[in-house]
């Protein structure tokens, strides 16, 4: 049984999901299963659907199964808060962020595009200084989603 799953998430909160296994009474009993739970970062999955699933054997040899599925997506909201969470300079992390608003804001998709280029030299320019270069490969791989 998968427990917890918010179903989506939004790459700035934390995918935290629960799995058990259990053979009712009054079974023979639990003998091994494939459970795992999940407690990460959801900007570590890819964008996309995700499934998981795991089964289950008793001690008289049946075997259960169960999986579970969620999804994880950016918006331009949650792309800022990782931003906030990353950057370790506060006029880095307005600037960044001011690029960002002003993309979520943009009247057409080559504005869009082209505020997003600048956020991404940005944190090319910042990467080993306000921000790590895994930080910032996660921002700029995001980034890119969103055009």
């Amino acid at each position: 049984t998968y427990t917890g799953n918010a179903g989506s998430y939004t790459v700035d909160q934390t995918v935290s999901i629960q799995c058990s296994a259990s053979d009712p009474t009054p079974g023979s009993g639990l003998d091994s299963d494939t459970c795992s739970d999940v407690d990460a970062p959801a900007y570590t999955f890819t964008l996309g659907s995700h499934t998981l699933s795991a089964t289950a054997e008793d001690v008289a040899g049946n075997v259960g199964s169960g999986s579970t599925t969620f999804t994880v997506s950016v918006t331009f909201p949650s792309l800022a808060n990782l931003v906030t969470r990353f950057s370790t300079n506060p006029d880095v992390t307005a600037g960044l962020n001011d690029k960002l608003a002003a993309a979520a804001a943009a009247k057409s998709a080559k504005t869009r595009g082209n505020l997003l280029d600048a956020f991404a030299s940005q944190v090319r320019a910042q990467t080993s200084k306000a921000l790590t270069a895994e930080q910032a490969a996660i921002l700029l791989r995001l980034s890119d989603a969103l055009r």
